[in-house]
């Protein structure tokens, strides 16, 4: 080997800097949304499964009750909307992130190009993590609303042929 050649080491850049409150927060509001989202697909999922046992139960209960359609569909509605707030809340969340590592490159002396790349990778985390938790929750909202539509189609089909041979 020849003594003029250099080795090229990598060094990584610390980052020592706290996770701001406004992270945390939204952290906290995804572990929320999380729960909230998992309880009423479960609640909304049983009202379902109630339904149509008594349907089983009792031929007479009407199938078009709106009722219950309505409270399934509010709950959906709510769990969609959810999604819609995550996504927004997603991307102030970023900007404010990308606000505070401007200030600071504004501040700074010498900013480095590397200390401005990793400060702004990890704005991006808390971004990506909202950006899943809405797609998770609005593919929950669509299948929650293709399987009710699907009952609700079911019974009515169901009510129909029971009119037709009652007649």
């Amino acid at each position: 080997m020849q003594e003029g050649e250099q080795t090229v080491s990598f060094q990584p850049i610390g980052y020592e800097g706290h996770v701001p409150w406004f992270v945390n927060l939204f952290v906290i509001y995804l572990l929320y949304v999380l729960l909230m989202t998992v309880v009423r697909a479960v609640r909304l999922m049983w009202a379902l499964r109630k339904h149509r046992k008594a349907q089983e139960r009792e031929a007479a209960l009407e199938s078009s009750s709106q009722s219950i359609w309505e409270i399934c569909h509010s709950k959906i509605r709510s769990i969609r909307n959810f999604s819609h707030l995550t996504f927004l809340l997603a991307a102030v969340v970023l900007s404010w992130n990308v606000i505070n590592i401007l200030a600071g490159v504004s501040t700074a002396k010498a900013p480095s190009f590397p200390y401005v790349a990793a400060q702004l990778a990890e704005a991006l985390v808390p971004f990506l993590m909202g950006i899943i938790f809405c797609a998770a929750q609005f593919s929950c909202a669509m299948f929650l609303e293709h399987l009710v539509r699907h009952r609700r189609l079911v019974l009515d089909q169901k009510a129909s042929k029971r009119q037709l041979l009652s007649r």
